[in-house]
This record gives structure tokens, C-alpha cells and sequence, in this order.
């Protein structure tokens, strides 16, 4: 699934990115109205409500210089083809395997590590929780419930007994021992 970003309007300077509808490519046999791709509103939202999710200063200024760099409406997607139009998967997935091969070794290429596109959000929450950002947050910038975030993440919290057992004793007002 690729959002479309709205540009200026939703790309605050502060650091957050607030998606737009998504537009899935799912294939004009899976649609309504037989265009390729998926309208709707965001998950677990009303229609036309979003959420911010937070956006890294680097990621910020990449965005704002790819805005300088093509213009556009606020309206348009941040990333599109020579019409104007969303970018077609087989683009976006092409691209993808490029980078993926220029940055991986062979065996690491050859692996599933990072494989889609998609993968970097799951890489996304995984950082995010292992680098103890709270899990309600996570869920609410994710766009999941915290349930289903636990239940499709919890496996990448491996290693934190330690951390955890010192959060308890500071909680606890106790000495670290």
C-alpha cells in the first residue's frame, strides 16, 4: 500500500507527516468503481479524519527539497508520474529492488530482509518499540489498537529484560543493586 502524501499542508516543519487516503494497488477487478486502486479513509478512522505520525528531521527536509524540487498543488501525491498520477506499483517496486540490490550484499539481497517496500514500516514500529517509545503512542502513529500492535510486534522486543528491570527498580524508588 503506498498513501498518497499530500504535499505543503501535511508535511508540518515540526516533524510530523500526516497521511492522506490511501490508494492501494489492488487491481481494477477488486474496485468499485474499476479503477486500479483501493479509495478509502485511513484504518480505525472516519472518513477524511488522519492521524501524524512523527517524521525525522532528515526525512522532513528530503520531503520539503522534493516539494521545492517538482512543485505541485497541495492536493497532488509528494511522489507521482509524468501525468500527475500516483506512481504505478511496478515503478515504485522496481526502484525498490535497485536500491535493495545497491545496498545489500548478495546473501542479504537474496533474503528476505526488506524485501517489499512494506517491510520498513514493520522495521519502523519495530525501532520505535525497542527504543522505548510506549506502545499506545506506536499503535496511535501505526494507525493499529495496541492489541494488535502487541501481537504482530511483540517478538522484536527480545533483549530489554535487563532495561526493564532497571525501569522497575527506578519506578520502585530502590537503588540499583
Amino acid at each position: 500500500m503506498t498513501p498518497t502524501v499530500k504535499r505543503a499542508a501535511q508535511l508540518s516543519s515540526g516533524g510530523n507527516f500526516i497521511p492522506a487516503r490511501p490508494g492501494p494497488d489492488v487491481g481494477s477487478q477488486w474496485t468499485d468503481d474499476g479503477s486500479g486502486r483501493d479509495r478509502r479513509g485511513l484504518k480505525h478512522r472516519a472518513e477524511g479524519e488522519s492521524r501524524p505520525v512523527p517524521c525525522p528531521p532528515a526525512l522532513t527536509k528530503l520531503l520539503h527539497d522534493q516539494i521545492a524540487d517538482f512543485g505541485g498543488e497541495p492536493t497532488d501525491p509528494l511522489f507521482r508520474g509524468v501525468q500527475g498520477r500516483p506512481l504505478a506499483t511496478i515503478t515504485y517496486r522496481r526502484a525498490w529492488d535497485q536500491a535493495r540490490r545497491s545496498a545489500l550484499a548478495d546473501e542479504e539481497y537474496r533474503s528476505l530482509l526488506a524485501r517489499r517496500p512494506y517491510d520498513l514500516h514493520d522495521a519502523c514500529l519495530s525501532t520505535w518499540l525497542n527504543g522505548g517509545v510506549a506502545p499506545a503512542q506506536v499503535a496511535e502513529w501505526a494507525g493499529h489498537s495496541v492489541e494488535i500492535l502487541l501481537r504482530l510486534y511483540a517478538k522484536c522486543l527480545e533483549g530489554q529484560d535487563e532495561i526493564a528491570r532497571r525501569r522497575i527498580v527506578a519506578a520502585l524508588g530502590q537503588a540499583d543493586q
